[in-house]
């Protein structure tokens, strides 16, 4: 449960660290539809609060694990393809990779916790 705690409580500081900065820069970049720029920026906060939520009892939280999982895999999914497509440039493939590699962590969270979530239930 502590690989769990700690790799969900990385990810939801991590993730706040680098989305929450992203509401005030707007005026940094060419943002052609505020509404979805916005959109994907307060959803994305969201999530990195479920992350700290789950961090806080992976047991109790273990099935938002999967949701979790695919947040952060369908993101590492999406940036390949466009970068494969000619969309966005090779720095997008770190910012992938990361979110690929929590992707993987949330697995490996899903799966050490699972022991505990049986004893839970009995």
């Amino acid at each position: 449960m502590k690989l769990a705690k700690w790799i969900f409580l990385i990810a939801g500081v991590f993730g706040l660290l680098t989305t929450i900065p992203l509401a005030f820069a707007e005026k940094m970049m060419a943002v052609k539809q505020p509404e979805f720029y916005y959109g994907f920026v307060f959803l994305d906060i969201c999530w990195q609060i479920l992350y700290l939520f789950i961090s806080s009892n992976p047991v109790r939280y273990r099935p938002m694990m999967i949701p979790a999982f695919l947040a952060k895999g369908s993101g590492t999914v999406a940036l390949t393809w466009l970068y494969f497509v000619g969309r966005v440039s090779s720095q997008w493939i770190a910012i992938g990779a990361v979110d690929g590699i929590f992707a993987v962590l949330f697995l490996v969270s899903f799966w050490a916790t699972r022991n505990e979530s049986k004893e839970r239930a009995v």
